[in-house]
């Protein structure tokens, strides 16, 4: 049997745990591929503060230029990270974009010439979301969507409800409940998500009502709460797993497109409420044909609160479970992923 192509790519940075989920796919076909998630500052103003970031500076650095010497190929994963590890990548090395370094940063004075001239010099560039298209696209017209991968580990109707987090047991019991899967931001919808909330709540008030649940973060967590939404604190990612697992039904973010906790609730065949930008979700990639959430094209980016809960009742009161689990398997396992990017490397003549 012959080795594989590219059986050594360094991936640097792990948002979304992309990289992690495409090394471990890149594993099951014979190829090592090393993960180096970007260094985490201490925090602090202090003497002490400053020598321990500089400390933990240069402790990446060495993890990095060993990292380095061991690859063949760096697939990087954020633009800002080549102002200090630009040394790294070389003259020929992809650039996978996951948000804010192309919808965010390339339009702020202090980022745009780097990010720009990054997204010019790169080999092959793969972006995560078909929101993203339309600002890669005047860039480079040759990026490829690389769909979010999501971890697929196995899961059972049965096993959802004795899984629950101590978190979560704590805070609900054994209770029914719809979770806000996303954080409370603007660009996650912002004062939709509030108004979204405020109507679920008073909708499912009952006592035999499944409890309105969110996570305590983001900027309008505190607005969340008012509206009478209950929250559970920020949690490990395979607590937060399980969490979206336990859930009766999970209303997604309100910018129109699927995100990974979505995409996690989608992979537990949990029902998913959420709109889908019909500008986005076109079919011009097999992932953005009709994905199997309630609401979606149909509910679109015009229907109102009152529309969004009109469909969490209707899901609640249906007593069959669709599965949404092969759809994830299909366009957003590890493997899928792997394969875009494959063909990515290859068709640039990296």
């Amino acid at each position: 049997m012959s080795a594989p192509d590219y059986p050594s790519v360094l991936h640097l940075s792990d948002p979304a745990y992309t990289a992690t989920l495409l090394s471990r796919a890149a594993a099951e076909t014979g190829r090592r591929w090393q993960v180096l998630p970007l260094a985490i500052a201490p925090p602090g103003d202090g003497a002490a503060a400053i020598a321990a970031r500089a400390a933990r500076g240069l402790r990446w650095e060495c993890e990095l230029a060993v990292a380095r010497a061991q690859a063949q190929r760096v697939h990087v994963h954020s633009v800002l990270a080549r102002r200090h590890a630009g040394w790294a990548f070389g003259r020929r090395f992809a650039l996978h974009l996951h948000g804010t370094d192309i919808r965010t940063n390339q339009y702020l004075d202090q980022h745009r010439r780097l990010v720009h001239d990054t997204v010019r010099r790169a080999q092959t560039v793969f972006y995560s979301t078909p929101d993203l298209r339309e600002h890669v696209s005047p860039l480079r017209e040759d990026a490829r969507l690389v769909p979010v991968p999501v971890s697929l580990t196995e899961r059972t109707a049965e096993g959802r409800a004795t899984a629950r987090p101590a978190a979560l047991r704590e805070l609900i019991g054994d209770r029914e409940f719809v979770f806000f899967s996303s954080r409370w931001q603007e660009v996650k919808g912002g004062e939709r998500q509030i108004e979204i909330a405020r109507a679920l709540t008073r909708s499912l008030s009952g006592p035999s009502d499944p409890v309105v649940l969110g996570l305590d973060w983001g900027p309008l967590a505190g607005e969340a709460e008012a509206a009478g939404v209950r929250l559970i604190g920020r949690m490990p990612h395979d607590e937060f797993l399980a969490t979206v697992g336990a859930a009766r039904l999970c209303v997604g973010q309100l910018s129109g497109v699927l995100g990974a906790s979505e995409l996690d609730a989608l992979a537990a065949d949990v029902p998913m409420v959420a709109p889908l930008n019909p500008q986005w979700y076109d079919g011009s990639h097999p992932s953005l044909v009709v994905p199997p959430v309630v609401g979606g094209v149909d509910l679109g980016m015009s229907g109102s609160a009152d529309d969004l809960v009109d469909l969490v009742r209707e899901e609640l009161s249906s007593p069959e479970l669709r599965p949404t689990r092969p759809w994830v398997q299909e366009h957003h396992s590890g493997q899928a992923a792997l394969a875009e990017v494959l063909s990515g490397y290859r068709d640039s003549g990296w």
